[in-house]
């Protein structure tokens, strides 16, 4: 009888997606549970998680929430072959889908987030390329502090035309628009603006927002610094932070940082999708 190929060389399922989670440090510590969250195991497969509206504390309420992630074979009759020895297991391509939504989000009863959505899918690459992996039905709607409203601009489709960091990479070098260079994040804490593209230990931090104003009378005291809304007395709410790497993108919709006088850190829709075979080659 032949030697069996103990190690053939596979598609590693990887992807999470996540609610609403929170942990306050001061003056209260409170560490509350993730509400909602979704996982893939190394076989792929699929998972959805719903949870009803709830008041939790002083500093969170939401709506229903729900998220999911899936990953599977592209066509079910490639699977099957696989398993018949037709076609070797990184011969077929693989999808992976993950998505959190979270309605009526409120914190601190200071703001407001009307919907908070992310998805990310996930394409295995063809040889060894980089998987590509886009942004989709990702949304910010219905945003206030105090009243004020925020009308935020994503930038979905710029990153599902680029869908690889080598295609970010390249665009960057010859050059794009402004109003996208502005969404590349640097590198280095300390510095106030990128020039090159900010790639650290392989990973690059962005944000999907391409735009944020006020909609209407601006908030007395607030400021708008790119994706980061600064709040006097509250802290600091980062939108749509993307990072990026070879393998993989992590999205998170809504990052508050709280200040004073409650120190702590909340975060809603949030989620990754990457995709590798493993060994490399």
């Amino acid at each position: 009888m032949a030697e069996p190929e103990l190690h053939p060389r596979r598609h590693v399922f990887r992807g999470h997606s996540a609610g609403v989670a929170a942990h306050i440090r001061r003056p209260e510590k409170i560490l509350m549970d993730v509400q909602g969250c979704s996982a893939l195991p190394v076989t792929g497969g699929s998972h959805q998680s719903n949870v009803e509206a709830k008041q939790h504390n002083k500093y969170v309420s939401h709506g229903p929430i729900t998220t999911s992630a899936h990953g599977d074979y592209v066509n079910a009759s490639d699977g099957v072959d696989t398993t018949l020895g037709k076609v070797a297991f990184d011969a077929v391509p693989t999808e992976t889908r993950v998505t959190a939504s979270v309605q009526d989000l409120e914190i601190l009863g200071k703001v407001h987030v009307g919907l908070a959505a992310m998805g990310l899918i996930s394409r295995s690459a063809d040889g060894t390329g980089q998987p590509t992996i886009r942004p989709d039905g990702c949304r910010l709607d219905d945003v206030t502090i105090d009243g004020s409203r925020l009308k935020i601009t994503l930038a979905e489709d710029f990153y599902r035309e680029y869908d690889t960091l080598d295609k970010l990479a390249e665009n960057h070098a010859v050059g794009l628009k402004p109003h996208h260079a502005a969404m590349f994040l640097p590198a280095d804490s300390k510095a106030t603006k990128v020039t090159d593209f900010p790639v650290a230990n392989g990973t690059v931090r962005s944000t999907i927002v391409q735009k944020i104003e006020w909609d209407g009378t601006k908030h007395p005291d607030a400021e708008i610094h790119g994706h980061v809304v600064v709040v006097r007395d509250f802290g600091k709410i980062y939108f749509g932070e993307m990072f990026i790497s070879a393998h993989s993108r992590r999205l998170t919709m809504v990052r508050f940082q709280l200040g004073s006088p409650d120190g702590g850190e909340i975060v809603a829709a949030d989620g990754e999708a990457p995709g590798a075979t493993f060994p490399p080659t």
